[in-house]
């Protein structure tokens, strides 16, 4: 199991979250279940995101993460699950504006991707409870405090 990272020299990552980036996707499907398999991340600029937020929700701006289940037939022979897009500067301004550690920011972000990939959401406060408690659940087993309480 591991990511498949995509991002540009601007949009710097430390080692230590490119390391984690795989440690967390090994703990959430371990934890669902699910063996061999993998996830494409891509960090993007925010006009790379304002067009895939139109293009595949019909929302006209910029986003933290979006994610993408693979439906295609090769899922089988490639073990990709999906992709997850984040916005390298919305992430950042929001690590900013909230006071928040970077790294555990983009860990949040990471991890919220992945379960929308597993098929949790947030469209109705029961899933919302949900999904919070599963993110908060894997960030604190990687010692990054409840994103949610800040």
């Amino acid at each position: 199991m591991s990511v498949n990272l995509i991002t540009r020299d601007e949009y710097p990552l430390s080692k230590s979250l490119i390391t984690k980036l795989d440690e967390f996707l090994i703990s959430i499907l371990s934890s669902e279940s699910i063996e061999d398999s993998n996830i494409n991340v891509s960090f993007i600029s925010s006009k790379e995101m304002r067009e895939l937020n139109k293009q595949f929700r019909g929302i006209d701006k910029d986003t933290n993460v979006l994610s993408f289940e693979n439906q295609d037939i090769s899922k089988e022979h490639t073990k990709v699950l999906g992709d997850i897009a984040i916005s390298y500067p919305y992430v950042v301004n929001e690590a900013i504006v909230s006071e928040k550690d970077l790294d555990s920011h983009i860990s949040h972000m990471f991890i919220h991707g992945i379960l929308h990939i597993l098929g949790y959401d947030h469209e109705n406060e029961s899933e919302a409870n949900n999904m919070e408690a599963k993110e908060i659940e894997f960030l604190s087993k990687f010692n990054i405090i409840n994103p949610y309480a800040i």
